[in-house]
């Protein structure tokens, strides 16, 4: 899978240039990004309709807030605690610290299904109780070993058996070691139904939306990991992973709050993430143009590692508020800058490409204000840190409208395609069949002249040489009826070579074998002489019919000569394979041997010697003459490279 977008830029689209084209596509690119922000805003965080909110219960007010500081977070070292009167929201600083806070609440009645009560605190931890009895708690509240679960809203619910008529005590103990402050608000106490239909919007975006949210982008990251490997453009695809899995580490950091280190830890991590996934978005936005500046993108990372490292040292040697205070400045300005600078590199790619992806950018952009306002949400009063992780699904959203946008029409031309294809593809394969047919008849008529041309030569190298011997010698009056027999005889023999030559039943190296042993042992045996076969059943292979005549031919020529010129008493015919993979045939006599007249005769090529050498040369093979003491020995040497052994 490669880039989701689709389509190669085109020259004029890499000359950047700001012209009246230019400045049009700025005013439409604007224009999708007023509306994507009305669209977002207006459905996410101010729904249309008549929708519950907190202005819509009826609030129960608190009356004398105490506040005292504890050695303990336990309920009877608050109990005994000495306490002064504080007004809400209040605000503790700076060093680790175990605080309680009481509120005072009145009722006339005791509500039949009890109060719904909104707890949340910006402490680590914390413990409610209601008259005493408690109503909720979590995780471990001993400093420097704390989990953070007071970083999460919380609807409680106040059954009617803990209230009573009159005067109910609200007791809140919390730990925070490690973020220097600790932010005490009055909590929302009201009926509990009224308080679970006013809050079920924000609880599902503080809490089910995210986690939503960090699921989505981390199987995007799967697939952004698949892309790394797959894809041309791998930086795209790189800073994709990059962006989806910081997005889900964010996602992770704000709902699991059991984490392997302490407050310190976790607001070092706060800060490597969030400008984590700023600077991911800018560089990913940054590939997403087609024209990336990769000086840019080293320094944005460059920026990223300077901050993460500052946030270290002074978090952990800077005194506090003062090291938080410096890095939360830092942090604002660096949310900021960032948010701005997405808007702005859209602008610039708008203004300077030909470019037609209006829906991307605007959802993007909604990717850019929601940085921004973390960065700057505390100055107005709003929750810092929240509204870019509420924008995790719009990164999604924009990829799959960018994907059917850019390749529904794709989908149909492929279908076409496919049929176009399947057309041809047809229309080849009966043409191929076609041409498959002419071939064979091809094939079939040349290998018919073939085997016409080699059966002439055949009758005249062989029957026909036979047949002019004896008509001379006859002519001559130079023949007896001996020499008139075998004549014949060998001409009859080349007749049934030629007749088997053509027979597909003699066509393999074992039918040949017995066919000469046959043909061959009445002949030498009527000679007078003794005949010895020794041919293994292993030498059954696959050769082509016409390297088997000419295996044949040799044979049948080596043991004419021995009969005619040896003076021998036996002959011998042994066919093995070798280890080399190699068909040995061994034609041996006990004759006078290799004397000095036929050694030159071997040289000369007389007795037909040398269309032995032709024909074992035809089939790769060679061949060679040894004295054998007594008498001489053919070697003929084939190799079986070529062939397959078949079963015996």
């Amino acid at each position: 899978m490669g880039r989701i977008t689709t389509g190669d830029p085109s020259p004029d689209a890499l000359m950047p240039s700001v012209g009246r084209s230019g400045w049009k596509e700025i005013l439409r690119l604007g224009a999708m990004i007023l509306l994507a922000q009305a669209l977002f805003w207006g459905l996410f965080y101010v729904p249309w309709g008549n929708k519950p909110s907190s202005r819509n219960v009826d609030r129960i007010a608190f009356t004398n807030a105490e506040l005292a500081e504890l050695d303990a977070p336990t309920m009877a070292v608050a109990d005994t605690a000495r306490y002064s009167k504080v007004n809400l929201p209040h605000t503790d600083c700076c060093d680790p610290s175990y605080l309680s806070l009481r509120l005072n609440f009145t009722l006339n009645t005791v509500p039949a299904e009890g109060l719904g009560l909104v707890a949340f605190q910006q402490v680590d931890n914390f413990i409610y109780r209601v008259n005493g009895s408690v109503i909720h708690k979590k995780g471990r509240m001993q400093k420097g070993d704390q989990t953070f679960h007071g970083q999460q809203f919380y609807l409680l619910h106040v059954p009617s058996g803990m209230l009573k008529v009159g005067d109910n005590q609200l007791n809140i103990i919390t730990v925070r070691d490690g973020f220097p402050y600790s932010d005490l608000i009055e909590p929302l106490l009201g009926d509990y139904n009224q308080v679970r239909d006013a809050t079920a919007m924000r609880f599902w975006q503080a809490i089910d939306y995210r986690l939503l949210g960090g699921a989505l982008t981390f199987v995007l990251g799967l697939f952004a990991l698949i892309m790394v490997f797959r894809s041309q453009d791998k930086l795209f695809a790189a800073w994709l992973l990059v962006l989806c899995w910081s997005w889900t580490a964010y996602a992770a950091y704000g709902l699991y709050f059991d984490l392997p280190f302490g407050g310190i830890g976790r607001m070092v991590a706060f800060f490597s993430l969030t400008t984590l996934v700023s600077i991911s978005l800018i560089c990913f936005l940054d590939s997403w143009t087609r024209r990336p500046m990769i000086a840019g993108q080293y320094a944005l990372v460059g920026c990223w590692l300077v901050f993460s490292l500052a946030s270290i040292f002074a978090l952990n040697r800077m005194p506090m508020p003062t090291g938080f205070d410096l890095m939360d400045s830092a942090w604002m300005w660096f949310s900021l800058a960032a948010g701005v600078l997405v808007l702005l590199r859209l602008v610039w790619h708008f203004a300077t490409s030909r470019e037609d992806r209006y829906v991307e950018a605007a959802l993007l952009s909604i990717c850019a204000v929601c940085l921004a306002l973390d960065g700057i949400g505390t100055k107005f009063g709003l929750l810092a840190g929240g509204y870019f992780m509420d924008s995790a699904a719009i990164l999604i959203l924009a990829f799959v409208i960018a994907f059917l946008q850019r390749n529904f029409h794709l989908f149909q031309s492929a279908m076409a395609l496919n049929n176009l294809l399947e057309t041809r593809l047809k229309s080849r394969e009966a043409e191929l069949a076609e041409a498959y047919i002419r071939e064979r008849e091809l094939i079939d008529r040349q290998a018919r002249s073939e085997e016409r041309r080699r059966l002439m030569r055949d009758m005249h190298d062989g029957v026909g040489g036979q047949l002019v011997g004896l008509l001379l010698e006859v002519r001559r009056g130079a023949v007896d009826n001996n020499r008139m027999a075998e004549g014949l005889q060998v001409a009859m023999d080349e007749i049934r070579l030629m007749i088997d030559s053509v027979d597909a039943s003699v066509t393999t190296l074992e039918t040949m074998l017995g066919v000469f042993e046959n043909r061959v042992r009445p002949r030498v045996e009527g000679a007078g002489l003794a005949f010895e076969w020794n041919a293994e059943p292993s030498t059954s292979i696959d050769l082509p019919p016409d390297h088997i005549l000419q295996l044949f031919r040799i044979m049948q020529e080596a043991v004419t000569n021995a009969m005619k010129h040896s003076r021998a008493k036996r002959i011998s015919v042994c066919v093995t394979t070798t280890p080399d993979d190699c068909l040995s045939i061994s034609i041996s006599d006990d004759g006078a041997g290799l004397s000095a007249e036929n050694r030159s005769r071997i040289d000369s090529g007389g007795h037909g010697l040398g269309n032995m050498r032709t024909r074992a040369s035809a089939i790769g093979g060679q061949i060679e003459w040894h004295d054998a003491s007594p008498g001489t020995r053919v070697q003929l040497s084939v190799p079986l490279s070529h062939s397959q052994p078949i079963a015996a």
